[in-house]
């Protein structure tokens, strides 16, 4: 069981949402039926729950098809994964990629764990998710780590990427949709993680340029994902997407995106000496003061971008936070 909310940058569906946009597909409705904000696709560095994330892959592969993740990252190339093709512009090996994406990768999510092994002759790479994750949905999501693992070594390897992969087959087809995709007979993972060893001499081939190493401060994405370390920190750290619309989400959706029941969600907060309730009027009071001081809409409509079913009832909410009218706020 998790003690926070499980978060992940928005950067890893970006990827996805590309191909959608690119091949007419509704981006913004995808992200709308996850409880996302047209947002995601604009600012990379957005927190998202982690469960959103993995929602939205396994829906998209549905409709598009099982091996969707490996062509959406084919179609974007490493300039469109983010960290992955910062990363590669910046070092000298596929080696050196792989262990400088470990150290950033506590920044894009709070609950996977990715490790490198690197020996002399080989290296291994090792995902696993710190979340209960369902077998249909596990195999879309290690499918997109194989092809971003894929993506360090560009279009055209000289030779083989791996030597050995290991990882969960889909529940009905099996490793049937990797076909074309990877160099190597894929085996079932006993325990649920992707294994993948790369040879040595892949591993060290040196790529044919690489940019100064003054954009290497950008590798890593701002602070780590896990804030404040607080259940309470996890859960405002997402609110902002969950109530973009107007509306707010339910003790319910909150409790199941932090893989807990309800009952559960409601103590811990309340070990935290808080409540959801709470947390909801904090987030509404923030929009609301950044909307009057930061935007010349009529009050009305900051009423109802807010989802207040008139004018007055968000004047008194207003006076509740502040004790003063929302048009003396936007006066001062």
């Amino acid at each position: 069981m998790t003690s926070l909310l499980p978060l992940v940058r928005a950067a890893a569906i970006r990827p996805f949402l590309s191909w959608l946009k690119d091949h007419g597909r509704a981006v913004d409705e995808c992200l709308l039926e996850n409880g996302l904000s047209p947002a995601c696709f604009t600012d990379p560095s957005l927190p998202i729950p982690l469960l959103s994330c993995i929602r939205l892959v396994r829906d998209v592969s549905r409709r598009e098809g099982p091996d969707f993740p490996l062509r959406a990252m084919r179609h974007c190339g490493p300039e469109g994964l983010g960290m992955i093709g910062r990363v590669q512009a910046t070092a000298r090996t596929p080696r050196e990629a792989c262990l400088k994406i470990v150290r950033a990768h506590v920044h894009l999510s709070s609950h996977e764990m990715l490790t490198f092994a690197s020996e002399p002759l080989q290296g291994t790479l090792r995902h696993v998710f710190r979340v209960p994750v369902d077998h249909e949905s596990l195999f879309y999501m290690q499918q997109a780590q194989v092809a971003a693992m894929l993506a360090l070594f560009g279009t055209r390897p000289a030779a083989p990427v791996l030597s050995r992969l290991q990882m969960v087959p889909h529940p009905d087809l099996g490793f049937a949709p990797l076909a074309g995709h990877v160099d190597v007979p894929v085996e079932p993972s006993a325990t649920r993680a992707l294994i993948a060893v790369l040879p040595g001499a892949v591993l060290d081939r040196p790529y044919p340029r690489r940019l100064s190493a003054a954009g290497e401060a950008g590798v890593e994405m701002g602070a780590g994902l896990r804030g404040d370390g607080t259940l309470a920190g996890s859960i405002r750290a997402v609110l902002p997407q969950l109530m973009s619309g107007g509306g707010e989400p339910s003790l319910a959706e909150i409790a199941a995106l932090s893989f807990m029941s309800p009952r559960t969600l409601q103590r811990r907060l309340g070990e935290e000496k808080t409540r959801l309730s709470i947390l909801i009027e904090q987030e509404r009071a923030r929009q609301a003061l950044d909307m009057l001081r930061g935007t010349t809409l009529p009050i009305r409509n900051v009423a109802v971008e807010l989802g207040y079913g008139s004018p007055a009832s968000f004047t008194r909410a207003v006076r509740r936070w502040t004790a003063r009218t929302p048009t003396s706020l936007r006066g001062s």
